[in-house]
């Protein structure tokens, strides 16, 4: 038969290859012509045992690669082998599957009877028949089981003996939907199919085999590697117990080895999310998370808002990854424009019916409900002192920077120069007379005698100026209503001027608010006496245009800028610490904000009411959504950008009676006042719209998605417990899968139910690197120690790193402070590695890795490493951690094994 193969990966190549030795022409088509090159040269493009004999065997003969799609139009079966690749973040992407289709439709009018279009990629149940089917009919204008055949045929390869079990599987499963189609799936296997038992089933059904296949394995050893931990409590040798039971033929002995675990859809980068680590909240976009936080290469001690069954708490986050992705963005929008961008197959949470589920992102529709955050935990700051600002700022020397105390210096006089001392011997006259004297002390000697001196930090104030005329800035500042208020005018009125006309002197910085100079006295009233409560001096001018309230101190301006307010309307931002206010305080910057650029709308001809926002900072507008939605408020959110603007202006709308009524304290009692008339003379409730009001799940509707082609970095993160956070406009999406297993979980809950156990599965697994390594733990402090791994592939016979153990156990060990030196006999393993972990160390043989090293893990069971002994005494330490097996325990050795 002539056949056509898409795609030459792992499945691709090893089909194509193996299938020309059963005596079949094979054409295979790849984009990559440095791929297409080397195969048609016999050369194999992966690593696989076996492979490299028959390609050289019958490349140029009856194996031929091509990049052309057009070189099928002869073939009787195509065969579409195209990666549904497994992510760092280990999601599957079918995006190249649909574009294989998509071009091999282009070409399928021309091939003439009866071909069949075989799916071996690993898809979802439906894939073939609702998403393949329809593409390939659409491109070449024929019809499914009329014009060709559609089958699904999946592959049960594994990596390091695919050839093997190419020639020798333990079953075929021909999913198809016609007679035609089944038959031609018996001819191209026809060598097999005395010897093999053969599942002939419908497309669905082949899919789901494919999952159910991986699922139980994952589950079988996860059981096992949960007994085997069981095992390790008690001083039983698990491996003992698992040769026992797989005597057992309902059971079987294959895959109860226990041991390390078995391994391994993504937002754009501009989306955002709400951390949390030892310092506070804040809010970043995932661009900006990854180089903070994940940077060198493992995941530092940080939460994000996480979101379960209504409720928000930070949850930890235990992976993220950065990647290139080349295909489809799917930007999701919602009835209050909210939107959210991400891959094609990203699982997005859904509320159905009350409960919540979770759908890829291509399986969207419109209508669908999007869960939104609604709360926000709280963890006051309390107050900012203004001595730590100022300390750690490099553009203040803090002998320039003075303090002076809230009371009559004169009364602690004896008490200061006794604390001063010391001090005051460092000078041929009296330094201590002139501090007293002219009431104050320079923050430097504040610094270094302050646990000795008769005042604290709540009884200071800083400035800079001397010689008259100084702005007192208060040293602690209590982050209270008042205060966030503040916060609020200056975020919507507010900037900072820096005055760099001093010649060379250090520059002038001045605070100004700006208010409608008839209109908004109030306002001017109620910061001018928050400023009198602080003792900070200001000043009041009113022109034709504006009412200015100007503080002029390079301290107090020098504190909003590292608050994070910004120093005028396009930098303009939530501060961070308002993330963790209580919810009075969060109301109260918000009051501000909406008191200084807000508008509330009294709609002519109706008795609605809506408050309207705008800013040209979406930094800002992003912020106050958090915050509206921590107060269980739903904004609707637009921008727009007037022909004269170099940028876009965007908006929040609020909108429905509950909400209206809720804020309706933020305003003074005048506007609160008419508010509540316009709401007491509703005639009929007014429902909210766009969005459902509260309940167990505040949601948004889809009012559409829209898709586009991009070759961009994106992002994801794997959130512990609750497996979602909560990102831009405050919507929900869930973490990445992992591949197989967790796709059949995502695929479970899009229908409506909660997998628990192939769940369960998936956490074991997980626990087992960390578990390796606090057996670590228990024997050396590695902190400053050279440590080995030994086996970086996730498999022997292989150089494939992706879901290997090696990469969350050299994490934990750069975690811990280890200097990481590590070694594959696959030397592509190693390379691939160093892309991941640059600053590892990776050398060519194990008796080098082991030399000097405190401590060996031997992750990936190469049988080599079953050879070692002597080697081990080059070691420093004498700590080998096993988490396969393949070590002998011998004399000499602290050794553990991972679960015996």
């Amino acid at each position: 038969m002539k056949i056509g193969i898409v795609g030459s990966g792992y499945v691709g190549t090893t089909v194509a290859a193996c299938l020309a030795d059963f005596g079949h022409e094979v054409i295979n088509v790849d984009v990559d012509e440095s791929v297409v090159r080397r195969l048609n040269e016999g050369e194999s493009p992966i690593s696989e045992p076996g492979l490299d004999d028959l390609l050289d065997r019958y490349a140029g003969s009856s194996l031929f690669a091509t990049t052309d799609y057009a070189d099928l139009a002869d073939v009787e079966v195509v065969f579409l082998a195209l990666p549904t690749p497994t992510n760092d973040d280990g999601s599957i992407d079918t995006a190249y599957v649909e574009a294989g289709a998509e071009a091999l439709g282009g070409v399928l009018a021309d091939v003439e009877g009866y071909p069949t279009v075989v799916v071996k990629s690993t898809v979802v149940p439906g894939t073939t028949a609702d998403v393949v089917g329809p593409i390939l009919e659409r491109e070449s204008g024929l019809r499914v089981g009329a014009d060709f055949g559609l089958a699904m045929n999946p592959e049960f390869l594994r990596e390091g003996s695919a050839v093997d079990d190419f020639k020798h599987p333990d079953k075929l499963v021909f999913g198809t939907t016609d007679d035609r189609a089944l038959d031609t799936l018996e001819a191209v296997y026809a060598p097999l199919l005395d010897e093999v038992p053969v599942v002939r089933t419908g497309l669905d059904e082949a899919e789901m085999i494919k999952y159910a296949n991986n699922a139980f394995l994952a589950a079988k050893i996860s059981l096992i590697n949960e007994l085997g931990n069981i095992c390790k409590e008690y001083g039983v040798d698990a491996y003992e117990v698992a040769d026992a039971i797989g005597l057992d033929d309902r059971i079987g002995e294959r895959f109860l080895r226990s041991g390390v675990g078995w391994g391994g859809s993504c937002l754009t980068g501009d989306q955002r999310v709400l951390a949390k680590d030892d310092d506070g909240t804040t809010l970043l976009t995932l661009a900006d998370f990854f180089d903070q936080y994940v940077a060198d290469g493992s995941v530092d001690d940080v939460s994000v808002l996480s979101y379960a069954d209504g409720d928000v708490e930070f949850k930890s986050v235990v992976a993220a990854t950065r990647r290139r992705y080349d295909g489809t963005l799917h930007t999701i929008e919602t009835r209050m424009n909210k939107e959210v961008t991400v891959t094609h197959d990203h699982p997005m949470v859904v509320v159905d019916d009350d409960s919540s589920v979770v759908r890829q992102a291509h399986r969207i529709d419109e209508g669908d409900a999007l869960p939104v955050q609604s709360g926000l935990p709280a963890d006051p700051v309390g107050s900012f002192d203004l001595i730590d600002f100022v300390a750690e700022a490099t553009e203040f020397d803090d002998d320039s920077v003075y303090l002076k105390v809230s009371f009559e210096a004169e009364s602690v006089a004896e008490r200061v120069r006794e604390c001063l001392d010391e001090y005051n011997g460092r000078f041929d006259y009296d330094r201590v007379h002139e501090f007293i004297r002219n009431d104050y002390i320079p923050l430097d000697v504040f610094l270094e005698f302050e646990a000795r001196l008769p005042f604290d930090r709540n009884d200071v104030a800083l400035y800079t100026t001397v010689g008259g005329g100084q702005t007192y800035v208060p040293a602690v500042i209590p982050a209270d209503e008042r205060f966030w208020r503040f916060i609020g005018y200056y975020l919507s009125e507010g900037h900072i001027h820096t005055d760099e006309s001093g010649n060379g002197s250090t520059p002038r910085k001045r605070v100004f608010l700006s208010f409608h100079p008839t209109d908004e006295q109030e306002y001017v009233s109620d910061v001018a006496s928050y400023l009198d409560a602080l003792g900070i001096r200001y000043r009041t001018d009113t022109q034709e245009t504006a009412t200015h309230v100007e503080v002029s101190s390079r301290v107090f301006a020098h504190f909003l800028e590292r608050l994070g307010c910004g120093t005028g309307s396009y930098s303009a931002r939530i501060p961070d610490p308002a993330y963790r206010e209580r919810e009075a305080n969060r109301r109260a910057l918000l009051s501000g904000l909406f008191r200084g650029d807000g508008y509330v709308e009294y709609t002519n001809h109706s008795n609605a009411v809506v408050y309207d926002y705008g800013s040209v900072s979406e930094e800002l507008i992003q912020g106050m959504q958090f915050l509206l939605h921590s107060l269980g408020i739903v904004p609707s959110y637009k921008t727009s950008q007037s022909k004269k603007s170099t940028t876009p202006a965007h908006f929040l709308r609020v909108s429905s009676e509950r909400q209206i009524a809720e804020l309706a304290g933020m305003f003074l009692p005048s506007e609160r006042k008419r508010i509540e008339e316009r709401l007491a003379s509703y005639d009929r409730q007014i429902a909210p719209t766009g969005y459902t009001d509260g309940g167990r799940h505040t949601t948004v509707s889809v009012s559409g998605v829209s898709t586009r082609e991009a070759a961009v970095d994106v992002y994801s993160l794997e959130v512990a417990d609750n497996h979602t956070f909560v990102t831009t406009d405050g919507l929900v999406v869930h973490n990445c899968f992992p591949k197989d297993v967790a796709a059949i979980v995502a695929a479970a809950r899009d229908r409506g139910y909660e997998p628990e156990l192939l769940q369960a599965a998936i956490d074991v697994n997980d626990r087992q690197p960390e578990r390796m390594l606090d057996l670590l733990d228990t024997h050396v402090d590695v902190a400053g120690e050279r440590v080995a791994v030994l086996g970086l592939a996730f498999k022997p016979g292989t150089d494939d790193i992706r879901n290997s153990r090696a990469v969350p156990i050299i994490e934990g060990l750069k975690d811990r402070g280890a200097e990481v030196i590590a070694y594959d006999p696959n030397q592509g393993a190693a390379d691939a590695m160093r892309e991941r972990f640059p600053d590892v160390e990776y050398l060519a043989s194990a008796s080098p890795t082991l030399s000097g090293a405190a401590a060996a893990l031997v992750v990936t069971d190469w049988p080599e490493f079953a050879d070692l002994d002597r080697e081990f005494d080059l070691m420093s330490g004498d700590v080998v951690i096993d988490g396969r097996r393949v070590v002998e325990r011998r004399d000499g050795l602290t050794y553990e094994g991972l679960t015996w």
